[in-house]
């Protein structure tokens, strides 16, 4: 009896260095997608002789970067640094950013890779009453769906989830009070893929096997911002409707002040707007204006 890929049963290991490097297991929660679609560059077949041939004609010769998206959970331990400086910092000597692997394995026997991986975005979810996480998209150079193997098959040790037991919120020098109830940092990585199709490779193209794959990229530029939602006490609603630039955005998440996520950006610009719900809330929506060279100096993950 077939079996189905259920995506609740899915193991995701990264590969870093790619082809060569550590693998490790990660924790994702069951949302975890990925694909890679193909241009169809359509083309007309009605010609003078032939007024019959109302239909255009495919022409595939390139994929498109295959992408990915997870989530996955903020650990007492180290098992997320990989991924973590994987978003955050360059690769040693270079302004751009480093690549992995990516391994999708079923109970069945079953696995897809992802290669040559860049991560595009990442999000700092921290919510009340949950669990810290970090939500990653990213895209790939090519997606493979047969003959795939994971190169080793890591130790997985002890994983303690980060819960929020302590979170400090300041943004232009006011210390926002505990009616904050969600808060999210976005980094995004603007990638450009090279151009990669060729006259000479076209004409070698058959299948889908002998297309043409993207290859390089490079990092267009970054953009670090965030938002704080609050809901409005009759203590605290001094910012309602206001905006303003060249101020500072400190955040504190997690079970201490060194402990889980945090936050020092400086020459930050926020607005702030009223959100008219049964319990009336602000929300602050802020953005760095800096260009810093090392954002590890600036986010930081268990103080890493």
């Amino acid at each position: 009896m077939a079996n189905y890929n259920l995506k609740r049963e899915a193991q995701v290991y990264l590969e870093f260095p790619k082809d060569s490097g550590t693998v490790i297991i990660l924790d994702v929660e069951p949302n975890i997608t990925f694909s890679q679609t193909f241009t169809d560059k359509a083309y007309p077949q009605k010609t003078l002789h032939e007024q019959h041939k109302m239909h255009e004609a495919s022409n595939i010769k390139k994929a498109n970067p295959a992408n990915f998206e997870f989530t996955v959970p903020a650990l007492n331990e180290n098992d997320l640094d990989t991924v973590f400086n994987l978003l955050v910092d360059f690769a040693s000597g270079t302004n751009t950013l480093n690549t992995f692997n990516l391994f999708i394995k079923f109970n069945n026997g079953t696995t897809y890779k992802l290669e040559t991986c860049i991560i595009t975005s990442g999000t700092f979810i921290i919510e009340k009453l949950e669990n810290l996480r970090l939500a990653i998209s990213g895209e790939g150079a090519k997606l493979i769906t047969s003959g795939v193997s994971v190169p080793s098959t890591p130790t997985r040790g002890t994983r303690t989830p980060l819960r929020i037991t302590h979170l400090f919120l300041k943004i232009a020098g006011v210390t926002l009070n505990s009616s904050v109830f969600k808060v999210s940092v976005e980094l995004q990585n603007d990638i450009q893929w090279t151009p990669y199709e060729t006259v000479n490779d076209a004409l070698s193209v058959t299948n889908a096997t002998t297309s043409m794959y993207p290859s390089n990229f490079t990092l267009q530029k970054r953009i670090l911002s965030g938002s704080i939602e609050q809901y409005i006490t009759s203590d605290f609603n001094s910012d309602l409707q206001q905006w303003e630039t060249g101020v500072t955005v400190d955040i504190q998440a997690g079970t201490s002040a060194t402990k889980g996520f945090q936050f020092d950006i400086e020459n930050c610009t926020f607005t702030n707007r009223l959100n008219v719900d049964e319990a009336f809330k602000q929300n602050y929506d802020w953005r760095m204006n800096q260009n810093p060279t090392d954002l590890g100096t600036i986010i930081k993950f268990n103080n890493i």
